[in-house]
């Protein structure tokens, strides 16, 4: 996590999310691998919220482990009032799988910010695959019916040499409950117990 995209997300949370109000929320990617611990969780711990970090291992910043990054069966629909990533989404080989379990666990009206580099080395953990500008997350979020609230690039000299794109969008209500939407989640997760069976 770079100091550019930490002020990003602590931006979010001034902007758009009320301390009084009763949160839980989500961090998709939240291991903590740096020295500095630049992690979300420093800042949106507050006495109404309930934070957890998500990931794929075990580690610092992480309370629950997923067992497919594409398929989160651990995790209920509609459970989450805010679900934030950043610097994960450049990483996933299929990031258009995630925005719609990211939509399916959000609750009606529920908020997400998403942060990932619009430029930057390449930083292999194992893979690096994209870069993202603002039409394209704002396709992100199109993609699964959220609706986007702010995207922009961070073009300041702090956010070299990254400039991350960050988008702020919300699960609308009612629109996305459809029974398509369900049986496509109860498809992904039988194929999932599919693949453990065969292993």
């Amino acid at each position: 996590m770079h100091k550019s995209s930490f002020q990003s997300m602590e931006k979010f949370k001034d902007n758009y999310l009320n301390t009084e109000d009763s949160l839980n929320i989500l961090d998709i990617g939240s291991y903590d691998a740096s020295d500095t611990s630049y992690n979300y969780g420093r800042f949106l711990r507050e006495d109404n919220w309930k934070y957890q970090g998500m990931d794929i291992q075990e580690g610092p910043n992480v309370d629950i482990v997923v067992s497919d990054i594409y398929n989160w069966i651990e995790i209920e629909d509609n459970s989450f009032d805010v679900v934030v990533s950043g610097q994960a989404f450049e990483h996933m080989e299929f990031f258009w799988k995630a925005i719609k379990e990211i939509e399916r666990i959000l609750k009606p009206g529920g908020l997400c910010c998403i942060i990932a580099p619009s430029a930057g080395p390449v930083h292999k953990n194992p893979y690096d695959c994209f870069r993202f500008t603002d039409d394209g997350m704002k396709q992100i979020a199109n993609y699964v019916g959220l609706q986007i609230l702010e995207c922009y690039v961070n073009d300041d000299e702090i956010s070299y040499p990254w400039y991350d794109c960050v988008l702020i969008a919300r699960k609308q209500y009612g629109v996305n409950n459809n029974l398509e939407k369900r049986m496509d989640n109860l498809e992904n997760k039988l194929d999932l117990i599919l693949k453990k069976i065969n292993e």
